[in-house]
């Protein structure tokens, strides 16, 4: 067999061919069609069926190319972008050395790092598919900080899958604790709740749910959070028809296991099991949660302890003896054995959300005739909520935990919304941890920049906006910025971002 190539356009096509004599004539028969040659001493081929792959004439066997190859390949009659995206870019890029982050990335050594590093700034600054990525890296700043990145659809895949596997995925978690610091390792608090990754398409994590009456096909997505810092700590994942009270056991494991070692967890409703509490409680972690309505010592609760609830002795208030956030709330610690654990369980009405579901309570039964026992009974609860805990705490600190759980929905928020953690467009599980190991990165980046932002004027939404509409004009050797705004100016002040006047080109690979 050899390899015969043939040129087209000026462009070089590879076949394998072999020949032999018959009746003293040269027969020619075609084996393999490779495509068009990207690289003929490495053996790199393009074609319409396979993608870009190698091929060894000597073992006739087929191979994905190297992760650090990228084709010198144009489209045709395509011109250079003179004028780019910078602002969006330059500020994440920028942000993401001053954040120090870059040794964790770096940790996944992947072949190629500028298509990592470019497509992590495309999930952030961009909410299209990945099909779309070359076509922003382009026209954005991204091409002249990480020249070497293919963000074709294929090598995207290939990227995935490569940093999906489990020992990317590992070497990156335990760099990235490192990073997050000494007090995870010895005890930090944290959050654990979960969201569903809606996939229509149809591989094994795929699965339904029913969450809260809400039918769907998704994947249940798992996030540890750091209290206080909303920065994610660690995450998994299980089929979208796991319960989520079965999988706190796991996520404490895997914690340990990472050295991890919590010492308080506050948790959602939807995690508090017999077993995953027990597990805790054996363990000697502190816990606390809400208490499901539909548990028995919620409704002994609910029928014993109403009475004196809203006296003197149980308003809740803050360390300066003021309302806590502006809430009006009357909290009774009693001490209970729930499972055989000894707990205290802490009976609160929240009077604003009182209120509201009184109100909406009496929208729900206009026109109706009312059962005034039965209304009465409702009205008795209204605002109201049960937390059980392991230990005792004091009433502005039972708030703190208690109200701190809406920080894990903004993170998740910040997941979905800012680091393209859906529309899911994957079918094997491998890109599938790799997409979630981008989406993670993203989220913990842009958690960060909106925690420098807390204390200032621009929200998140308008520090991407703003600053993509400074622009660059770029040169041989050269990129230079638009002078930038007093927007842009306040924005990087605040951020303690300092652009210069021109940035050097780097070359790519040959």
């Amino acid at each position: 067999m050899h390899i015969a190539i043939m040129p087209r356009s000026g462009i070089p096509y590879a076949t394998v061919m072999t020949s032999h004599r018959v009746n003293g004539k040269v027969i020619k028969k075609r084996v393999h069609y490779l495509g068009r040659v990207l690289d003929a001493e490495r053996g790199i081929y393009q074609s319409r069926e396979r993608g870009v792959f190698t091929y060894d004439l000597k073992s006739d066997s087929f191979g994905k190319a190297p992760e650090s190859f990228v084709p010198n390949v144009r489209r045709k009659n395509a011109r250079e972008e003179l004028l780019v995206d910078f602002g969006d870019a330059f500020l994440l890029d920028a942000l993401i050395g001053k954040y120090k982050l870059n040794e964790a990335i770096d940790a996944i050594a992947y072949g190629n790092p500028d298509s990592v590093y470019a497509l992590l700034l495309y999930y952030m600054l961009e909410k299209r598919s990945n099909a779309h990525a070359a076509c922003w890296w382009e026209g954005s700043y991204a091409r002249i900080l990480y020249p070497n990145a293919n963000l074709s659809s294929q090598r995207i895949s290939d990227l995935l899958a490569a940093i999906g596997r489990e020992d990317s995925m590992r070497a990156f978690f335990n760099c990235y604790l490192g990073w997050l610091g000494a007090k995870n390792r010895e005890g930090e608090n944290i959050l654990i709740d979960s969201t569903g990754v809606p996939n229509s398409i149809r591989f094994p994590l795929t699965a339904t749910n029913n969450h809260n009456g809400v039918i769907s096909e998704e994947v249940r997505l798992i996030y540890v959070v750091q209290q206080g810092t909303r920065l994610p700590i660690y995450m998994r994942y299980v089929p979208g028809n796991v319960v989520d009270t079965s999988t706190l056991v796991t996520t404490i494991r895997e914690l340990k296991a990472l050295g991890v070692n919590t010492k308080f967890a506050i948790l959602d409703a939807g995690y508090v099991s017999d077993e995953g509490l027990h597990e805790l409680y054996d363990k000697k972690i502190s816990f606390i949660t809400r208490c499901p309505a539909n548990r028995s010592v919620y409704k002994e609760l609910m029928g014993n302890e109403l009475d004196d609830l809203e006296t003197e002795g149980h308003l809740a208030t803050d360390r300066s003896n003021r309302f806590f956030n502006g809430r009006h709330v009357y909290i009774k610690c009693v001490p209970v054995e729930y499972k055989t654990m000894q707990l205290y369980a802490y009976i609160g009405r929240d009077k604003t959300m009182q209120e509201i579901e009184r109100r909406q309570l009496i929208a729900r039964n206009v026109g109706e005739r009312i059962n005034q026992k039965e209304l009465h009974a409702q009205m008795r609860t209204q605002g109201t909520f049960v937390l059980l805990s392991t230990r005792k705490i004091k009433a502005e600190h039972l708030l703190e935990h208690y109200y701190v759980r809406q920080d894990i929905e903004q993170v998740f928020d910040i997941t979905k919304n800012y680091a393209s953690l859906s529309p899911l467009n994957v079918e094997r599980e491998d890109t599938f941890r790799g997409h979630l190991l981008l989406t993670f990165i993203a989220t913990v980046l842009m958690q960060k920049l909106q925690n420098d932002l807390k204390h200032s004027k621009f929200s998140l939404d308008r520090v991407l906006v703003r600053v993509r509409t400074q622009k660059a004009k770029v040169f041989e050797n050269v990129v230079i910025p638009a002078e930038p705004v007093k927007e842009h100016n306040e924005i990087y002040k605040v951020l303690g971002v300092k652009p210069a006047k021109d940035y050097a080109r780097r070359a790519s690979r040959p």
